[in-house]
């Protein structure tokens, strides 16, 4: 039951992000809106870490099962692409190089404050 009500939280807010996107027209998709919902609900203190712990870890642990449906969606309309491959190659390495710089960043960034904030320093 615990598993569900985890469930519930986690799609509730993802909802709820679809939602303000979608309503109040933001010009983000409705599950970024829902992750920032997420973060903000988690650092106010509304959301606490452990009410969601268990199914976060599931999810985050099983992270490559939510990539499938992209996947099979770039496979289905390759045509698009054709003529634009390079260019698309290009995007893709760039945009890989970006999220992965960035993710090192904030895993630093974090890294840091969790240590300052515990006592210990390098």
């Amino acid at each position: 039951m615990k598993i569900f009500k985890q469930l519930f939280i986690i799609l509730s807010i993802n909802l709820g992000g679809d939602l303000i996107s979608r309503y109040l027209h933001f010009p983000l998709p409705g599950p970024i809106t829902g992750m920032i919902l997420l973060l903000i609900l988690l650092l106010t203190g509304v959301l606490k870490e452990r009410q969601i712990r268990e199914t976060a870890d599931f999810m985050l642990q099983n992270m490559g099962f939510f990539f499938i449906p992209a996947g099979v969606s770039v496979m289905i309309s390759y045509h698009a692409l054709k003529g634009f491959y390079f260019e698309s190659f290009i995007v893709i390495l760039i945009s890989t190089i970006l999220v992965m710089a960035a993710t090192a960043l904030a895993t630093q960034l974090f890294i840091n404050l969790n240590e300052k904030k515990n006592g210990k320093h390098n």
